[in-house]
This record gives structure tokens, C-alpha cells and sequence, in this order.
């Protein structure tokens, strides 16, 4: 399982925070609501709701992601807790929380059926869930499917993606616990230098390539794999002055009945 922990996601997290900001205003919270953040990452979701008046957990397996979240609420000044955890065990009591809430986050969890009923367990008789999926499409999903096929062609493990961002996927799993579920589209815009300079940021820093690129480099072909994937920005840039791309995501609200 990756270490999100591994090199500096602060990096991405700082670039995906307009997403958080949207999850947190489509949540429309209420001061004192009780909110969990799961897999919280920087914390970017649990210190905008924090910001709002919420009463507000946030959960990552990363330790050391944690403790940045922790940070940043000190230098913020908001009152959030952020605890080291499991997003399919879920270490919190039946209902304990008015609102979940997971900005690209859950959707890494192996098990969707059992990330997604500890959702519903920790959730109050109607609650309800804001979950941001990436929609596979774009320049940066070009880039990490080619990253992707590399490692499995170099022997790496190949898993099965559940399809977070289609709410067809996720009713059927909703139901069964009595709840509902519509959507709404978004997108991230990620600016660079070039294609190749942000490629060479996310290769030093980005938990996903600092865990991929050692098993690419014994296997011989991490050059054409990583040309493969710069190709990919090339080929997806806005910018033929610089480096911008837009990625789509669908923001999941899930409402669980009383």
C-alpha cells in the first residue's frame, strides 16, 4: 500500500486546495456540526471547515502527513483534531459525525464496499458525505495511467479501480445502507513552467513517483515510460507559452437517511 507519507505531498495538496474549498462550501456546514475528514492528507478540507464553525477530525494514514495537518491549524489558529488512522477502520463510535467528508482521498482506500460502510457506521441518521473523485480524463490522468501500465508491465501489482467518480457505481453500494446519492463536476487547473519542469517536480516529490520509479528503474524502462508520460502533458497543455492543464473531478453528495 503507498506511503502518501514518502516525499513532499504538501506540494500537490497546496494545488488541489480550490477543490477542498468547494467540497467544504457544497457541504453548506453549520457551526458545531460535527465533521470528519477522511483521509485528510495536509488537512486542507478539515481547516476549511474548521474555518466555518465545524467541529472537525481529520483522519490519515500518513503519520507524517498528520502531523503537518496539526501544524498548520497551530499556525492558522483553528481548533481541528487530527488523528493517525485507518479509513476502513475508522477508530470513532456508530454516528459520531454529522457530515464525512474526503477530497481525493478515500478513493485509494482497496476496499470501496468497506471504506464506504465506514462512512455510513460513523454517520449519523441523516447525515451526510461529500466525496471528490478524479474523473479519468485529462492530461494528468494521461500521465498517471502511463506511470501505471509501466509498473505493471514491470511486474508491479495490478488492481482494480472502482469507479468513485460514477454515481451509478456508488448508489447501488449507498442503498443498501439507506442512503442516496447525485453529483456535482468540477475541475482543478495546475500551471507550470513547462510539461517537462512539472513533470520533474512531481518525479522528486510526489509520494506516487517516488514509490513507482524504483521498481521502473530495475526493470529498464523508466526513460520510455517517463517520456511517455511527459508526452501526455505535452499533448493535454493549454499553454504553448508555458504549462497549464485542467483536470475534472465529481464531487459525490451522499445522504443518508433518518
Amino acid at each position: 500500500m503507498l506511503d502518501w507519507g514518502v516525499g513532499e505531498y504538501e506540494r500537490t495538496a497546496r494545488e488541489l486546495e480550490p477543490a477542498s474549498r468547494n467540497v467544504v462550501d457544497l457541504a453548506a456546514l453549520a457551526p458545531g456540526e460535527r465533521v470528519l475528514d477522511v483521509a485528510c492528507g495536509t488537512g486542507n478540507a478539515a481547516l476549511l471547515a474548521a474555518a466555518a464553525g465545524a467541529e472537525v477530525t481529520g483522519l490519515d494514514a500518513a503519520a507524517r502527513l498528520v502531523e503537518v495537518a496539526r501544524a498548520r491549524a497551530g499556525a492558522a489558529g483553528v481548533a481541528a483534531t487530527f488523528v493517525v488512522g485507518d479509513a476502513m477502520a475508522l477508530p470513532f463510535d456508530a454516528g459520531a459525525f454529522d457530515v464525512v467528508l474526503s477530497v481525493f482521498g478515500i478513493i485509494f482506500a482497496p476496499d470501496a464496499e468497506k471504506a464506504l460502510g465506514e462512512v455510513f457506521r460513523v454517520l449519523r441518521p441523516g447525515g451526510r458525505a461529500l466525496i471528490a473523485a478524479w474523473i479519468p480524463e485529462g492530461a494528468i490522468h494521461g500521465m498517471v495511467s502511463a506511470l501505471a501500465r509501466g509498473v505493471i508491465d514491470a511486474g508491479g501489482p495490478e488492481r482494480p479501480r472502482f469507479a468513485w467518480y460514477d454515481p451509478a457505481a456508488v448508489a447501488p453500494i449507498a442503498a443498501r445502507h439507506g442512503a442516496t446519492v447525485d453529483a456535482e463536476d468540477g475541475s482543478v487547473v495546475t500551471t507550470g513552467a513547462s510539461p517537462e519542469a512539472y513533470f520533474a517536480d512531481g518525479e522528486e516529490h510526489h509520494p506516487m513517483s517516488v514509490a513507482m520509479r524504483p521498481l521502473l528503474e530495475r526493470s529498464g524502462r523508466y526513460q520510455e515510460v517517463r517520456e511517455e508520460a511527459i508526452a501526455a502533458l505535452r499533448a493535454g497543455n493549454e499553454d504553448p507559452t508555458g504549462f497549464r492543464v485542467t483536470s475534472p473531478y465529481r464531487v459525490l453528495r451522499i445522504a443518508l437517511a433518518t
